[in-house]
């Protein structure tokens, strides 16, 4: 039997993000397959972990435990970081990386607010792990060709690398997100409803999104009874929040923070559905940029797989799939006018929307766990050593000048301002 390492960034508990939820779910489908699942997290064990993990190992990563799961596994498969400590090991196992979620890109979001430093480290992670790995993940074709080119400027796309593979297809692997099994939504998490009132869902609130257009849109659904539900990042010490802070300061300016507009905290990932099944649509406007382009909106295929209407910007690979299917509305960036009308449209009922909505679940079924993850079984079934990239593990810094002082002064008075205001 097969001995496949996974290592999650993200702590496996009940409650925790996609990177959780997308290790959760491949050790399940490994498991299904039977393969034999190792599974390492952050995580403390007294959290408990996330339900439905069968025969998986579960253990909190550390020093000792990695050097006992590349020792006894015959593949690892290994995302963020913590594949810097993987691939830094040289152990003689396959590593695959997996890079569905670009955070380097979705870091540089947040340089006004941490400076510099955490681009560089980013950086120099993606280049050492795309020199040592031997296989990729990524989630969707935009994200192939960026990952190629950077593979390219490391010397893993060679005359060796494509001699017997001339696409690349069995290093580089697309494997999205995949949608959850079908199920009648419980609900259960959000209050009892208003008679009327229709219950909006925008999800985490990240510094990518855009908050000015989805509150101008609500100003513009007059004669709707409305309510707006957005979840709270539980770490917001860690992640910068200055897009959550804009949409609650102008709700409170309108009188609708905590009444129109309101917060919750994460719930348990198993119930992810049961929250779709207490609102009514999804939408999620993000702005303009690399990081909306190479995005896979993880919430938009729950929302479809839950049968909930969806309203996503145009770009990115989600909103490619739902305008090629005709699976959801799709609106140009920065217009409150298009998103309300899609909202109004949703409100309105009728079969134009049960249409959209059932070819939205058509969509879901089609990137289930069990379909999005067969490349990277073919990959486990006989894992290898990529021969190609031996003497390629050159690892390039990059170096930015210094920071400006005045950015350095701005980000002090950004924090002194959020501590007075506490």
């Amino acid at each position: 039997m097969t001995r496949v390492g996974l290592v999650s960034s993200e702590p496996i508990r009940p409650a925790m993000g996609g990177i959780g939820v997308r290790y959760v779910e491949l050790a399940c489908c490994l498991v299904r397959r039977g393969f034999e699942v190792h599974l390492l997290s952050p995580a403390d064990p007294a959290e408990g972990v996330a339900a439905g993990l069968g025969s998986a190992e579960v253990e909190r990563y550390g020093p000792e435990p990695l050097a006992r799961l590349l020792a006894t596994c015959d593949a690892v498969v290994t995302q963020g970081q913590l594949a810097n400590e993987v691939v830094l090991a040289e152990a003689d196992v396959p590593v695959v990386v997996d890079l569905y979620d670009p955070w380097l890109v979705e870091n540089l979001h947040y340089a006004p607010h941490l400076g510099y430093e955490p681009f560089q480290n980013d950086h120099a992670s993606w280049a050492l792990q795309m020199s040592r790995a031997d296989a990729f993940l990524c989630a969707s074709r935009e994200q192939r060709l960026f990952y190629l080119g950077f593979l390219a400027a490391l010397g893993r796309v060679n005359p060796l690398s494509l001699g017997d593979d001339p696409t690349m297809s069995r290093r580089l692997l697309v494997v999205p997100f995949g949608a959850p099994a079908p199920s009648e939504s419980a609900g259960g998490i959000l209050p009892p409803r208003r008679t009327g009132e229709l219950r909006i869902y925008f999800g985490g609130v990240y510094d990518w999104y855009d908050v000015d257009t989805f509150v101008e849109a609500l100003d513009l659904l007059d004669g709707i009874d409305w309510t707006a539900w957005v979840v709270r990042h539980p770490r917001p010490e860690t992640t910068p929040q200055e897009q959550f802070r804009e949409l609650e300061r102008a709700c409170r300016v309108r009188g609708w923070w905590e009444r129109r507009v309101r917060a919750i905290d994460w719930v348990p990932a198993e119930r992810r559905q049961d929250l779709l099944g207490d609102v009514d649509l999804l939408v999620s406007p993000h702005l303009p940029g690399i990081e909306s382009e190479l995005a896979f909106r993880t919430r938009f295929l729950d929302a479809l797989a839950a049968g909930r209407p969806a309203v996503a910007t145009a770009g990115g690979a989600v909103s490619r799939l739902l305008a090629e299917h005709d699976a959801g509305w799709v609106v140009a960036p920065c217009d409150p006018g298009a998103l309300a009308a899609a909202v109004r449209e949703i409100a309105a009922g009728g079969d134009p929307v049960a249409a959209k909505v059932s070819r939205g679940r058509a969509v879901a079924a089609e990137l289930s766990w069990d379909r999005v993850v067969e490349p990277l079984l073919a990959f486990l079934r006989a894992p290898s050593p990529d021969p190609a990239r031996r003497g390629l593990a050159a690892t390039p810094q990059v170096r930015l000048p210094a920071e400006p002082a005045l950015g350095r002064v701005r980000r002090r008075l950004r924090r002194l301002t959020r501590r007075s205001g506490d």
